[in-house]
């Protein structure tokens, strides 16, 4: 039994202990606060700068989005105390701020009232490289590393497009987003609404392999289309080279990540018209906003009517978008954010035209760029789209974080049409009718944990997960021969026609994939590390084959290293590969191995200090194995594509409201095994050099101010029409611009109001986009003006 002394002086001793322990935690803490560190943060809004602070110095920084919205920062660089750099930041605005151990919170005197946590922004959370871009310059994308990782410290070759590139080009399909991104050659199919058709590295990619907000959106071997709508995302982003370390199953080419537009806590209110040549007309809207005081719920819609005729005659094409979100954040540790979407497209493919009148000229002439070879009274297409999901991240301390992104998505799929098969003599062609029609459904569920902690010296980033994806549709399609000749040089439309059935099938496909895998990012002084692993099961079952399912277990690495020098360089060297399940068999029934890829990249990053730019380039050889050859109707696994070369890619802010963006790409692509005496040969529709470079110039003062003037040029070199290369496509060069002006400049009572005028192939070049066969040659895109009123309060 104590005595009440003895209590006392326990009680005494422990509050002692506590006091000195109290002590040496803050003296740790200032110390760690005073010790210099070496900074490089650009002239940019606060918001941004404060982002680059929080993620160089250790910070975490706590503030209303009110009190930091229209001010910009001064740049800094060099070393410095993080307390000093802080002050720098905010010299000029009346924000003062409150220091304890590595958390700092602002507070401004347009609301002397106390902060309450839910109305603030973390800076340097997981996912910050979700939020919107101030300019053409991104400096973090997750694409690379699932993680957020600014570019620089990334061993891997990472482009984005941000919101703001994406507002001033208005591309209207994602291919064309990515016009000015290189290593990839966005339009090889030519100016088409209803699908993307690109390649990335001299791969093949499209909407199947595409990921939104990090997880698959669509099934890859799904029959239909399915164009994503460039006005629902906040940014792109492009991963080029081999990536099943993250994603599993992927072309060798790269990934391409869609990031959907997010809630907001700031008022966000827009109402936009277009139109334009082709009878364009487009309405949309996109409404945010906190739902509370403080902030906690808020909410995103976001929507869009469009319809235009296509370049080719009797293709109108139709689409409906309409995507509501809305996100819950009780704490700066949780964020819960529902995101759906539902889209519907009507019109159709613009199917190709043979090379003779178009790479070639035909003794009566070049077919006309609006040749429509199909027929109005058969031809329809209707694709429909509802997915709905949430993205889930509770971050329980200085350590472990939890994320998780959850997505369900039904596709409907109904289409016709008739295309070319091949000549007939007389300058006649014979056609064939594609009929298909499908319904399906895809659930996807991405679950990773994040550790950040370190180990003597080193800082490490490790993340672990899980992913499984889980898909089905029916499919029917039937295949017609047309009896009756077509002349595209002299067509007859609405005739009756006679169909020869061919083939019919119909069946049901059920694919699944669950990944595993673990990655970790390794700060030592200048060094960033990366190394990673994952293990891949995944099942293919079509029940209109034998065997009806097929089972693959594939592992994948990846490796990396990056040095960071003082002055902004930052070389890297990484290695990385990729699988695709293959379904089918062999001559002899034994099951095909999944198509793999091997990557080897040699690279260097420069974001000089003081600036708003970014500048790399790249050298990689990627080779593609285990190529599926279809030789006398029977499968085969021997081929082998190389694809190597340099790309090159800079942003820059030049000075204030002058942004520059610029790319080159040479590409060497040959196949190097084949059993179809290709070998040797350059894979069709893939350029060895392209090109880009795009500039505008907002007006910062005087009589002119709030003007903005842009203008492009893209090149892409001379492609092979077919395997066999037994013709080639010319190069071409095109011109883009624009020029708008917010007319709140001129007149206080038009606030809010910009109108703007964009056109693509401004000179109205006419050229080949690319050929598959010499039956297989599409038309680029002819001159497009779109003009635009945005309406923003």
């Amino acid at each position: 039994m104590t005595t009440p002394e003895l209590d006392r002086s326990t009680i005494r001793l422990r509050r002692c202990i506590a006091a000195a322990a109290l002590g040496i935690a803050l003296s740790a803490s200032m110390q760690a606060l005073a010790e210099p560190v070496r900074l490089s943060i650009p002239e940019q809004p606060l918001s941004s700068a404060l982002s680059d602070l929080g993620n160089q110095a250790g910070l975490q920084i706590i503030y209303s989005q009110d009190t930091v919205s229209g001010i910009r920062s001064r740049g800094i660089s060099g070393e410095m105390e993080p307390e000093q750099a802080l002050r720098r930041l905010l010299e000029g605005t009346s924000i003062t701020y409150q220091i304890d151990g590595s958390h700092v919170t602002l507070q401004g005197t347009r609301d002397d009232s106390a902060m309450a946590l839910p109305t603030t922004s973390i800076v340097s959370q997981a996912y910050s490289s979700v939020a919107p871009d101030d300019g053409y310059v991104a400096k973090r994308a997750s694409a690379g590393t699932k993680t957020d990782t600014p570019i620089v410290e990334t061993p891997y070759s990472v482009s984005v497009v941000t919101r703001q590139q994406i507002e001033a080009q208005q591309p209207k399909t994602v291919a064309q987003a990515l016009r000015y991104t290189p290593g990839v050659n966005a339009e090889l199919a030519g100016p088409q609404f209803v699908t993307d058709q690109l390649t990335i590295r001299g791969f093949q990619q499209g909407t199947g392999r595409m990921l939104r907000d990090g997880t698959r959106t669509f099934l890859p071997e799904f029959l239909g289309w399915d164009a994503p709508e460039p006005y629902g995302l906040e940014r792109i982003e492009v991963l080029r080279g081999a990536s099943s370390v993250l994603y599993g199953a992927s072309d060798p080419g790269g990934q391409i990540n869609l990031v959907s537009k997010r809630p907001t806590t700031e008022a966000l209110h827009e109402v936009q018209l277009q139109a334009g040549n082709l009878d364009y007309r487009q309405g949309a809207f996109d409404l945010g906003d906190k739902l509370d005081e403080e902030g906690v719920w808020s909410y995103r819609l976001t929507g869009l009517f469009r319809e235009a005729d296509a370049q080719a005659d009797h293709i109108t094409n139709r689409r409906q978008y309409f995507a509501p979100a809305i996100s819950y954040r009780p704490s700066d540790d949780t964020e819960l954010t529902f995101l759906g979407e539902y889209q519907k497209q009507t019109g159709n493919f613009a199917n190709p035209l043979p090379a003779l009148g178009t790479v070639f000229r035909d003794p009566r002439g070049r077919l006309d760029r609006d040749t429509y070879v199909g027929d109005s009274a058969f031809d329809h297409m209707t694709n429909e789209k509802t997915s709905l999901g949430y993205v889930f991240e509770h971050r329980f301390d200085e350590i472990w974080t939890l994320r998780q992104n959850v997505r369900y998505s039904d596709y409907r799929q109904s289409s016709s049409e008739i295309a070319l098969f091949g000549p007939l003599g007389n300058g006649s062609y014979s056609r064939y009718n594609d009929q298909r029609e499908g319904d399906g459904r895809l659930f996807t569920m991405d679950t990773q944990v994040q550790a950040n902690f370190f180990t003597g010296d080193a800082e490490h980033t490790l993340l672990t997960g899980v992913d499984y994806n889980n898909g089905k549709f029916d499919q029917d399609q039937a295949l017609n021969f047309i009896l009756e000749g077509f002349d595209p040089f002299n067509p007859v439309y609405g005739q009756p026609l006679t169909f020869i059935p061919f083939s019919r099938s119909s069946y049901e496909q059920k694919l699944s994939q669950t990944g595993v895998y673990l990655q970790d990012q390794l700060k030592l002084d200048n060094w960033v590390f990366l190394l990673g692993g994952r293990y891949d099961w995944a099942s293919n079952q079509k029940d209109d084959r034998s065997p009806q399912t097929q089972k693959d277990e594939k592992f994948s690495g990846r490796a990396g290293i990056v040095y960071l020098f003082d002055n902004g360089l930052a070389p890297y060297v990484s290695y990385s590969e990729s699988f695709l399940p293959v379904m089918g068999t062999t001559v002899d029934g034994s099951q095909l191995d999944p198509e793999t890829g091997k990557q080897y990249e040699l690279g260097l990053k420069y974001e000089p200090p003081g600036t708003n730019s970014l500048y790399t380039i790249a050298l990689f050889d990627l080779t593609k194995q285990n190529a599926t050859e279809f030789v006398s109707g029977f499968a085969r696994q021997e081929g082998e594509v190389r694809s190597r070369g340099v790309e090159l890619e800079g942003k820059a802010e030049i000075v204030q409201g002058f942004n520059l963006i610029g790319s080159y790409t040479w590409n060497d692509v040959e196949v190097t095994e084949s059993d179809l005496g290709t070998e040797g040969n350059t894979p069709f529709r893939v350029p060895e050099h392209m090109a880009s470079l795009w500039g505008d110039y907002i007006v910062q003062g005087g009589a002119l101010a709030g003007l903005r003037i842009g203008a492009g040029a893209r090149y892409v070199g001379s492609t092979y029409g077919d395997s066999a290369n037994s013709f080639k496509v010319d190069s071409y060069t095109v011109v883009d611009a624009l020029v708008s002006y917010e007319l709140g400049k001129l007149d206080a009572s038009l606030d809010g109001v910009e109108v703007a005028l964009n056109a693509s192939n401004l000179f109205d070049e006419e050229y080949v986009a690319g050929c598959f066969s010499n039956m297989g040659c599409q038309w680029g895109q002819q001159r497009t003006v779109y003009g635009t009123v945005t309406y923003n309060w």
